[in-house]
């Protein structure tokens, strides 16, 4: 009995081995350089992709086009971003972001958004087609949109750091400056998780951030402990 007994506990403790091994075995393997390369020339790409979504955004001009809070966006900005089409920046969109993600910006931004029946916010910007012809001919903006991003994000590329990976998805630090609009500066920490689609890698996450005064005294408070 005590044989079997001292099987089923090696079997157990096996299967249980199998079983961890198993699961950690779920996370992807990735190629530390390849991700790091692809996460410099992916927050190159978000940084105007910010300001378009969450930010300053395109900007627009007054006066003949307008319609109630909506203006005509400004063609030289336009083409300073390099697209003069919603499709046209859905296009550069799902260069840099995942599907997922993409969807989520078009859904929240590209669209009313909606919490259930309830009617939250209209679309940041809308394709306007001619009449006759149904082709694009203007995007217009929303006048009235409080951006989200309100302070400016300059990513140190020199800085990242691949951690880990989860599943499909690899984890990426890097460090970033804030700067309000007044000249002050914060040091942040930001996470960019990735994902690999058939056409490379994508940022599957947000990578803006605002100005916290919190954590400027958080962090004075933090050195004075210490001290």
């Amino acid at each position: 009995m005590k044989n079997g007994y001292r099987i089923i506990t090696l079997l157990l403790i096996f299967v249980l081995v199998l079983s961890i091994f198993t699961l950690s075995s779920c996370n992807r393997k990735y190629d530390e350089e390849e991700v790091t390369e692809a996460t410099k020339k992916l927050l190159t790409e978000a940084e105007m992709l910010n300001k378009i979504y969450y930010g300053s955004g395109i900007e627009y001009f007054e006066g003949e086009g307008n319609k109630g809070n909506y203006r005509v966006a400004s063609s030289v900005h336009l083409e300073q971003l390099g697209f003069s089409t919603i499709e046209e920046l859905k296009e550069i969109t799902e260069k840099t972001f995942s599907d997922g993600y993409s969807e989520i910006l078009y859904s929240t931004i590209l669209a009313p958004l909606r919490d259930g029946e309830y009617y939250v916010s209209p679309a940041r910007y809308y394709q306007e087609y001619d009449e006759k012809t149904n082709e694009p001919t203007h995007i217009m903006v929303n006048s009235s949109f409080s951006p989200l991003m309100k302070d400016n994000v300059t990513y140190d590329l020199s800085s990242i750091s691949v951690e880990k990976s989860k599943k499909e998805r690899v984890y990426v630090k890097v460090k970033a400056t804030v700067t309000t609009s007044d000249g002050k500066s914060q040091s942040i920490e930001l996470t960019v998780n990735l994902i690999e689609e058939s056409d490379g890698w994508k940022i599957d996450n947000p990578t803006y951030a605002n100005y916290n005064p919190y954590k400027d005294k958080y962090d004075e408070l933090k050195d004075k402990d210490f001290n």
